[in-house]
């Protein structure tokens, strides 16, 4: 292969005599070989230069998981145009940020989202167009009109391995999302590692459940099942009867989601037993797997578990810890790094600690994001010689497993997303009875962790739990709404800095509302 190109997997693929009519991607009823997705990837590829797309435009993709999707994900490949996933739970303010923060100069997105978007061309002054795709009645405007209209030959696209390929929206302490921009590179190798480290072969069929506009999607499922010539069995959204029925009907090998997930699937197999012993492996990533969580999936399937830790701004995956059945030395570990990571450990003055001694975790990897998209300040806060300061806390072993002790920038994971409190504070205090907030993560044993709003309100307002969650849900995505809300007159704060003191609201509120 003469480039490290993302599309030049699927042109490989489809041009191997032993993958070129296996199936690559399953979704339903429908089913697409390696030959037949390139080939249509490269039709709506030059259908959309036909369009009028050129390399570097930002297009903004909204759609849940499908074949579609997929065969959009690769077609923005091939003709280097740099694709913007839209997440799906977002409200309309903030899909509009979103474009307008990537300048997006056209949309692709699902007709099921056809109304938070009525009217998204006023607000985005860079769009020039959106096009459906899915049910539609109006065909002329349709996605498959853009099929239909190019051609089966790769598309003409002078293309470098390090060109970017994708922004990534990641929210940030700043509480507006940052737009984490990867190359064509970043995401090879990291497929490429990734697939090596979690010992992926030719022959495995993986379920995709991780979100596609989600890192998790294309960078630990697609891109490494593809990159092994694997198959890839689609799924939309984490049901665990769909899941553990897929698992049964396709004969997976392995399955990688996030621990709240995990846990439907254990409690809904104790119930219907399916037939699950062709998995081989039970990966997860976004926090470690508790004791009782890993016992569980150890007992429930004749598999290998695999913990991850990483983070968008990495490219995603930076360690992996195997632990069998037999060998659970390095329990609680998120475990060594992939064979193209480098991490160090160091101290507040930016100084290595010994192993054993916690530091904030800093990685060197050719998959790091190349910036912040239009951040600069931003990218150069993350991006310091080199290293990409994580803003995570952790100890190193003498062997060189990793062992998270924290989270330095107050971010809550649950359910697998990531919420970073000053987004929902800045939020509440639009509200015109809030005079203060600050938002915290309780312990859930089901979520990993679940959002609890302080608020200090006006002294005569009768503001209620219910509408401080209502007024979050109105603009925001669902999983960041507080689920559970108090009133305060006045926030713990330090008395020289009058910081909040974050710890002190968790210490204060775990005992009555953590599970």
């Amino acid at each position: 292969m003469e480039k490290l190109l993302l599309g030049n997997i699927l042109l490989k693929n489809a041009n191997d005599c032993g993958l070129a009519e296996k199936v690559a991607l399953v979704s339903g009823k429908q089913a697409m070989t390696y030959a037949e997705l390139n080939t249509r990837v490269n039709r709506l590829g030059n259908g959309l230069i036909g369009q009028g797309v050129c390399k570097g435009d930002r297009i903004a993709v909204l759609g849940r998981n499908s074949l579609t999707y997929a065969i959009i994900y690769f077609a923005l490949a091939k003709i280097g145009a740099i694709m913007v996933p839209v997440n799906f739970w977002y409200r309309d303010t903030e899909i509009q940020y979103t474009l307008r923060q990537s300048t997006c100069k056209g949309l692709l997105y699902h007709t099921d989202f056809a109304p938070v978007l009525k009217g998204i061309e006023n607000e985005v002054p860079s769009l020039e167009w959106h096009v459906p795709f899915g049910a539609c009645s109006d065909a002329s405007g349709h996605l498959d009109r853009i099929v239909e209209s190019g051609s089966n030959q790769e598309p003409a696209v002078d293309l470098d391995e390090e060109d970017p390929h994708i922004i990534l929206y990641t929210s940030g302490t700043t509480g507006f999302p940052k737009g984490t921009t990867l190359s064509h590179r970043s995401h090879f190798l990291h497929a490429l590692s990734l697939s090596l480290a979690t010992h992926g072969q030719p022959d495995d069929i993986g379920l995709l459940i991780y979100p596609l506009f989600h890192t998790g999607g294309p960078d630990c499922l697609l891109l490494p099942h593809f990159i092994q010539g694997a198959t890839l069995i689609v799924l939309d959204g984490g049901d665990p009867d769909a899941i553990l029925e897929a698992a049964e009907q396709y004969r997976v090998t392995n399955i990688f989601c996030v621990p709240t997930i995990w846990r439907w699937i254990l409690d809904r197999q104790s119930q219907v037993q399916h037939d699950v012993s062709s998995i081989e492996r039970c990966l997860g990533s976004s926090d470690t797997f508790p004791p009782d969580l890993l016992d569980r999936i150890l007992t429930t399937f004749e598999a290998d578990v695999y913990v991850t830790y990483g983070l968008t701004e990495a490219g995603c995956i930076l360690t992996v810890c195997k632990l069998t059945a037999g060998d659970q030395r390095k329990l609680g570990s998120v475990g060594r790094p992939l064979s193209t990571v480098e991490l160090k450990l160091v101290d507040e003055d930016n100084r290595p600690v010994n192993p054993g001694e916690v530091g904030e975790v800093l990685a060197r990897s050719p998959s790091l994001m190349q910036n912040y998209w239009e951040m600069p300040e931003k990218t150069r806060e993350a991006l310091r010689e080199g290293w990409l300061r994580s803003g995570d806390l952790g100890r190193m072993d003498e062997d060189g497993y990793l062992f998270l002790a924290g989270r330095a920038k107050d971010m809550i994971i649950s359910g697998g997303e990531n919420i970073y409190p000053l987004e929902v504070e800045r939020i509440l205090k639009s509200h015109p009875v809030v005079r203060d907030a600050a938002v915290v993560g309780i312990p859930n044993t089901e979520w990993g962790e679940s959002v609890l709003a302080a608020i200090v309100g006006d002294p005569d307002s009768e503001l209620t739990e219910d509408e401080v969650i209502a007024f979050v849900r109105e603009r925001a995505a669902g999983y960041k709404c507080p689920r559970f809300v108090v009133f305060l007159e006045a926030l713990p704060v330090t008395t020289a800095t009058g910081k909040v003191q974050k710890a002190v609201l968790r210490e204060t509120f775990t005992p009555e509302y953590g599970v």
